[in-house]
């Protein structure tokens, strides 16, 4: 039995979007060029793990009310929750590598143009993940929540790395089997959900996305996701990505603190 999508939170624009597909003539692959003009600073749909800077309250970054597993918009702190969210996708970026200055020596990016070739790129020796971190990066235009006033306020980068990949390459897939249409015209649907590490035992936030319709034909919607989609096809983004981006869920780190305690605790029994 097909999945339904839940469309109550989209308010005014719940009767902008349809199911089918709509009739016209195929319109190419369009959609995922790169951009090469403009430096503009966007800001990133997070996804708060349990190390995230932001759900720290000692933090300077400190969101009030954010939990784990909950979404939220890294410049204006708005708090999404855990979904369902609706959102267009207004561009999508071919993956890139870049290499991040280590948290403890600061964070930021060193280099944010690492070739695919590059060294860098590649696991090291002892299964030493590389040094460049991969990412896939999207534009988007948020429906959940849009004021039709303001709605440019809704264009946010979603940015996809580290334990997020598989479900960038889920979300790849469905932008595929929809076929030859304006890639802004169709309608996804985000929420969270958490796996578990097998070697660590530790609990990490995922992006579970899937389809949920298409923008119906000639709506204000529609023709805003257009404009909008032919408005950012020539401009080189730049996402919000703070100190280290996002602190991601990382297997090694957990595994390494888990062993620490285990040597702790049979200190402390003797």
């Amino acid at each position: 039995m097909a999945e339904t999508t839940d469309l109550t939170k989209l308010g005014v624009f719940q009767d902008m979007i349809v199911a089918e597909r709509p009739a016209g003539k195929d319109e190419g692959r369009l959609g995922i060029e790169g951009m090469t003009r403009e430096d503009i600073l966007i800001p990133r749909m997070g996804l708060a793990q349990k190390m995230s800077r932001e759900i720290d309250s000692t933090s300077p970054h400190y969101i009030d009310g954010l939990k784990f597993m909950d979404l939220f918009n890294s410049l204006s702190k708005q708090v999404y929750g855990q979904g369902p969210l609706h959102f267009v996708i207004l561009r999508r970026d071919r993956p890139r590598w870049m290499e991040m200055i280590p948290l403890e020596e600061g964070g930021g990016i060193k280099d944010r143009n690492v070739p695919p070739d590059d060294p860098r790129t590649q696991w090291r020796p002892n299964n030493q993940k590389p040094i460049a971190t991969k990412f896939y990066d999207f534009v988007i235009l948020l429906l959940t929540g849009m004021d039709p006033a303001e709605p440019l306020k809704n264009v946010m980068a979603l940015s996809l790395k580290s334990s997020a990949i598989v479900a960038a390459q889920h979300l790849g897939t469905l932008i595929n089997q929809r076929g030859e249409k304006k890639i802004c015209k169709g309608v996804y649907e985000v929420r969270t959900s958490h796996d578990t590490d097998k070697k660590s035992g530790g609990v990490y936030a995922i992006y579970k996305f899937k389809n949920a319709g298409w923008l119906k034909e000639g709506s204000p919607l529609e023709t805003l996701a257009i404009e909008q989609f032919e408005a950012w096809e020539d401009r080189e983004v730049e996402i919000d990505r703070g100190v280290d981006d996002e602190i991601t869920f990382d297997p090694a780190k957990l595994e390494h603190e888990a062993r620490q305690t285990v040597d702790t605790g049979s200190t402390a029994g003797m």
